[in-house]
């Protein structure tokens, strides 16, 4: 049986079988997937004892400036005495030079020709063929290579993507192949330029995006340059220390955002596809399956890599979301709030783990007699966390596996969780519930959409907010009109005698001037009756209460000039 070598070790083993024989090896692979990478650490390992040059074909515009590069670039690997580098770079100082009629151009092409002529028992790699300028054709640097092959005894290695090369190169490339190159070494996955830019990286999280490259197919390695890079960025703003399913769910979340953002549109893929709708279609998916949705297969591969990619629409994937649809920067302060709060403790986490493990078993059809009690459990566990979408679908497995009575006691502890909450955090619960949209048929969604209709004015901003904008700014605040309807004759008083008063800026303006201001409101016309009414009820309340003969006259002629001013 054949045992199938690695790369390095079949390059090595050519290497050794031809160590002073000329050969041409090509080295190929997709754009991007580490080929230059591969061969120069390669050198680094192998140590070479022969002279070596690395050529660029990038730049250079002729078969000349080839040659010159070669032999003026070329490094002595050996104990050998080579010729020192200010000789070898005569030729392109001549090359500048003008005054050809004086024979140094000439000479400079003699000079050239010696120089070239001196270069054998070489290793030289050419790179960069898919950027070769015009001017240089393919078939003179092949034919050069093959000269150096057969005529110096020197081994050619060409690094290039046989996809990328242009079309009238790629058939001159293919004619040359045949008779040129002797083996060819296939680079097919990123994986090592991933191990080696990443080693601050937890192993496992490196194994993570290993296994998403060979899933996906992603086989250029500037897709993880730009993972790697906002990996970085976000782990910086967090504290120095983070559980590790924290670092996971941040890695999730920006290989998620990346694929969409790099291969979104060619996969007609969405944030809104990342959700507990497909579950049941993901079940009878086949990854491997040629005849499937293609959608539906790459979020089966997603699903397979972690169950975080699918189900889990958490406070995380709206800030990574964010970022991503450029409407704004991540709030890191939340950020900081989630990495130290029990969303991501380690307690929480290993919840979040049991209960993707719980969802991986009825996939697998491996439900056995304890998993409903223990679905139930963990999900009453998870309620300060998990999202409601992610609650409302395990309320839905119970029922489905005959435990319609953990069902019923699930949304229960689950309604009492949201009766509990709304009113300190009305407008974050409904936006997390709602990331995908509102479900009319989730009962949760129903459930807090009727909550807010039979309690409009919770969650509202204060008096004080709205109208210290108004009255220094002349602002007019979101939801104002509401809050202003809202408010009582106490909240008036308050903010009158109180809240004006403790209040830097408010503070600089007299009482009187104050009430004018807010009596001549045109926050809503409509209000000002009302408004008029607690203010008038507001001042005479004071002055039947006051025992005190002057303030009594005081408060008198403010309602009595409010009065003649129309603003009472």
């Amino acid at each position: 049986m054949l045992i199938k070598m690695k790369p390095e070790e079949r390059l090595e083993q050519i290497f050794r079988e031809s160590d002073n024989k000329g050969m041409a090896i090509a080295i190929t692979g997709s754009w991007g997937v580490g080929k230059t990478f591969f061969w120069n650490k390669f050198r680094k390992n192998y140590q070479l004892k022969k002279k070596y040059v690395y050529v660029s074909l990038f730049g250079l515009e002729s078969l000349s400036d080839l040659k010159t590069h070669i032999y003026s670039h070329i490094e002595n690997n050996s104990s050998t005495i080579e010729i020192p580098r200010w000789i070898r770079g005569l030729p392109s100082i001549f090359k500048d030079t003008k005054i050809s009629q004086f024979g140094i151009s000439s000479s400079a092409k003699i000079f050239d020709s010696l120089m070239f002529n001196q270069v054998k028992d070489a290793i030289i790699c050419f790179d960069d063929f898919e950027r070769m300028s015009n001017k240089l054709d393919i078939k003179d640097v092949m034919g050069l290579a093959n000269q150096l092959k057969l005529e110096r005894n020197c081994q050619v290695v060409l690094i290039l993507d046989e996809s990328k090369t242009e079309n009238e190169n790629k058939k001159k490339y293919a004619e040359y192949k045949e008779k040129l190159v002797d083996a060819e070494i296939k680079i097919t996955t990123v994986e090592p330029l991933l191990r080696e830019n990443t080693q601050d990286i937890d192993v496992p999280l490196i194994d993570l995006m290993v296994e998403f490259a060979e899933k996906l197919e992603i086989h250029n390695f500037r897709f993880f340059q730009k993972v790697i890079k906002l990996y970085g960025k976000f782990i910086e703003q967090l504290p120095r220390e983070v559980a590790y399913s924290t670092k996971e769910i941040i890695l999730i979340r920006i290989l998620q955002g990346n694929f969409i953002e790099d291969f979104g549109k060619k996969n007609d893929l969405t944030w809104e596809d990342f959700s507990t709708d497909n579950a049941v279609d993901l079940m009878e998916i086949n990854e491997n399956s040629k005849q499937d949705n293609e959608k539906l297969v790459i979020l089966k591969k997603l699903q397979n890599l972690s169950y975080l990619f699918i189900f889990d629409h958490d406070r995380w994937l709206i800030e990574f979301r964010k970022w991503f649809d450029q409407k704004g920067a991540p709030d890191f302060q939340e950020l900081n709030a989630l990495a130290n709060s029990d969303l991501i403790s380690e307690k929480s986490n290993l919840i979040r783990k049991d209960l993707g493990r719980l969802m991986d078993q009825w996939r697998n059809l491996q439900v056995d007699p304890s998993y409903c009690e223990e679905l139930y459990k963990k999900s009453k566990e998870s309620l300060s966390f998990n999202s409601l979408e992610n609650l409302y679908f395990h309320c839905f497995l119970l029922k489905k596996f005959g435990r319609n009575d953990l069902s019923k006691k699930l949304k229960r502890e689950i309604l009492n969780f949201l009766i509990q909450e709304l009113p300190k955090n009305y407008e974050k619960i409904w936006d997390e519930a709602t990331t995908l949209g509102y479900k009319k048929d989730n009962l949760f969604h129903w459930y807090i959409k009727h909550w807010k209709e039979r309690n409009p004015w919770i969650g509202l901003p204060s008096l004080l907010d709205i109208l210290k904008v108004y009255i220094v700014d002349r602002g007019v605040k979101s939801k104002a009109k509401l809050v202003l309807q809202a408010a009582s004759p106490r909240d008036w008083e308050d903010f009158i005698f109180t809240h004006s008063t403790d209040d830097l800026e408010l503070r600089l303006l007299t009482k009187g001037d104050l009430m004018t201001r807010i009596l001549k409101q045109n926050i809503d016309s409509t209000l000002t009756p009302i408004i008029k009414k607690n203010i008038e009820s507001i001042l005479i309340n004071r002055l039947n209460a006051s025992t005190d003969q002057a303030n009594k006259k005081n408060i008198e002629f403010v309602i009595e000039n409010f009065k003649k001013e129309g603003l009472l």
